[in-house]
């Protein structure tokens, strides 16, 4: 008797919202009133990830003009706002605009202008107070196309993502009820005890439902099926066989003289041999790649339809490997103990970026790892430890799409790497909700410790921060380390070492690498090289200061200050113990501590389109 209610309820849905549901009523009809049950929170999310970051990067200055609505204080609009219930717990931002406001509720506002809204927006003009619904309405409410060209763009990413968060959250509903444990760590013992196969970590890459904590594109995914979103995606925590193409050899580009996939997959290999063998091929005149299963359905047959044609890219039909989804969508972890995962070109955007992956990135995977090793020979930092990426191959060719679509490299597995009672957390699954305490997987953690929160801080940023210093004002490698390339390692919920991982947004800057007498091969038009130190500073700081080290302290500190003078004694330790590198020291000390730095403003590179990245400047903590 549901149907005849959901069908009347379409009409109050977004158009997205609309087609997940349909799907949900074609294919899952019992799911179908759940998504309705969750439909104002996967909408809330979105919505106040869009909220705060708007205020956060001051879009057209919508934070420095905003009026806190204060009691007994003239303001715009108070009239009309006296007949709306507003909480005396929370701070409200009015934000003037001509002929109506918004108004922004606040629960907090933490260090970098990190404002965390909450409740109801309110829409208010002469006439009336109306609650904001959704991140697109927003949009359409301060932002203007002939100031922002990719306003309508941006909405669709918007409403794409609000109907996938809603999706997850029906689809977590039901994953975490078989789950009779304590909390997260306590899955992970059991499932250790009945299969020793378990990959904990992995566990953990799959805990994360909200995606990117900052971004308010985090469950986009245009161009996926809901579907394809259902198979594919880390959080339904669905296997799924990668696929495997045939490509001319003289078609290649490839880190290494020998086949792709004869060391690390012997097995696949040798299935590809055979089957290019019976179906009448030269296999001595092809690699194999493996190709996400999306990938080798929706985008290989089309993009490369003229190579197929001619025998130069071929489908396998035959071969297959089983693998999960870790955190990011398109790198997957291949069943098999101490598998190496794979990280494939997915031609579809997810957040801001369509997940393809450029040929440089692929023949700098080697490059950067060998540079690592020369690195960490000369200064060994045990407990600060690089998953390596060992091998990558790209299609030769100079048309963008193509040589961008068929590319893949492969990295060291994180399970490989582990010690006995060593526990991986993804970076991105601190800030998850764990199912079964309903504390975040950080909370657990630190009262799994023993510690006290600021106790458990000092000895992560300890493990941490001297390892991305150290590279950057020695050798000038400013690592990508925001929390979704960052995997914490503990043990009896205390941090005993930390794996650091994916080359490819890391920025290198070369002066100081030559310095050191370190020279690499890196592939033409890599844009992780630079000669501009500030590429090197904006990158190291934005990903490892704030979204990284500025996320965990929100999660933990009641009072921010003390734990961003613990941040700034570690970095000073650091600092004074690289001996012979006065200068160094000196430029990047006066970085770190000046007292405003660029915070990346993701949400206005969206309005714009704007390929580069676009900065806000903020007040420095560490000042």
């Amino acid at each position: 008797m549901t149907m005849p209610l959901q069908t009347k309820q379409m009409t109050d849905l977004l158009p997205e919202e609309q087609k997940c549901l349909r799907y949900l009523m074609e294919h899952h009809p019992d799911d179908a009133p759940a998504f309705m049950d969750q439909l104002d929170q996967g909408r809330r999310s979105i919505l106040h990830k869009l909220a705060s970051a708007i205020l956060r990067e001051n879009i057209d200055g919508l934070y420095s003009k905003a009026v806190d609505l204060r009691s007994g204080v003239a303001t715009p609009y108070a009239q009309q706002l006296e007949r709306y219930p507003l909480r005396s717990d929370l701070v409200y931002k009015l934000v003037p605009l001509e002929g109506y406001a918004i108004v922004f509720p606040i629960l907090n506002e933490y260090s970098f202008r990190r404002v965390e809204t909450c409740e109801d927006l309110l829409y208010v003009d002469d006439h009336e107070v109306k609650t904001i619904q959704t991140a697109s309405e927003l949009v359409d409410r301060l932002f203007q196309e002939h100031d922002y060209p990719n306003v309508t763009r941006f909405k669709e990413e918007l409403d794409n993502g609000t109907a996938n968060m809603t999706l997850a959250l029906v689809r977590n509903q039901v994953w975490k009820k078989p789950f009779d444990a304590r909390n997260t760590m306590d899955v992970v013992q059991k499932e250790r005890a009945l299969n020793p196969a378990f990959s904990a970590s992995l566990f953990y890459e799959q805990l994360v439902l909200e995606g990117h904590h900052l971004h308010p594109g985090a469950k986009t995914k245009l161009g996926l099926s809901y579907e394809d979103v259902e198979r594919y995606a880390p959080e339904y925590h669905r296997p799924f066989d990668v696929r495997f193409v045939a490509v001319k050899r003289t078609h290649l580009v490839s880190t290494d003289a020998t086949p792709v996939l004869r060391d690390d997959f012997p097995g696949e290999w040798e299935k590809a041999q055979a089957e290019l063998h019976d179906r009448g091929y030269r296999a001595v005149d092809y690699d194999v790649l493996p190709v996400h299963p999306w990938q080798f359905e929706h985008a290989i047959p089309d993009i490369y339809r003229t190579e197929i044609e001619a025998d130069e890219v071929i489908l396998l039909k035959e071969v297959r490997l089983m693998a999960d989804a870790t955190s990011s969508f398109r790198t997957v972890s291949p069943h098999g103990e101490d598998t190496p995962v794979l990280k494939l070109a997915v031609n579809s955007q997810m957040t801001s970026t369509v997940r393809s992956i450029s040929p440089q990135t692929a023949l700098n995977s080697r490059v950067f790892t060998e540079m690592m090793e020369r690195i960490l020979e000369r200064d060994p930092l045990p407990r600060f430890v690089p998953l390596n990426e060992t091998k990558g191959a790209a299609f030769k060719s100079s048309d963008a799409l193509k040589k961008r679509n068929l590319t893949m490299l492969i990295r060291e597995s994180v399970d490989a790497n582990l010690e006995e009672g060593e526990v991986a957390v993804a970076g991105m699954a601190l800030y998850a909700t764990s199912p079964m305490s309903g504390k975040t997987v950080l909370e657990e953690l630190v009262e799994a410790s023993g510690q006290t929160p600021l106790h458990f801080f000092e000895q992560y940023i300890r493990t941490v921060l001297p390892g991305y210093l150290t590279l950057m004002v020695k050798y000038g490698v400013a690592l990508e380390g925001h929390l979704q390339n960052s995997v914490p390692v503990f043990r009896n919920g205390k941090i005993s070492r930390f794996f650091f991982r994916d080359w490819g947004g890391s920025r290198i800057y070369k002066p100081r690498l030559l310095k050191q007498g370190i020279e690499a091969a890196f592939a033409e038009g890599s844009v992780s090289v630079t000669d501009d130190v500030s590429d090197m500073h904006n990158k190291l700081y934005y990903t490892v200061f704030q979204n990284h080290i500025g996320e965990i302290i929100r999660q933990l500190a009641d009072d921010e200050s003390v734990y961003w003078e613990l941040v700034k004694k570690v970095c000073e330790e650091t600092l004074d113990q690289l001996e012979g590198l006065e200068e160094e020291v000196a430029v990047d000390r006066g970085f770190l501590f000046q007292p405003t730095v660029m915070h990346k403003s993701l949400t206005k590179m969206r309005l714009t389109d704007r390929k580069e990245y676009d900065y806000t400047e903020v007040p420095n903590p560490l000042s």
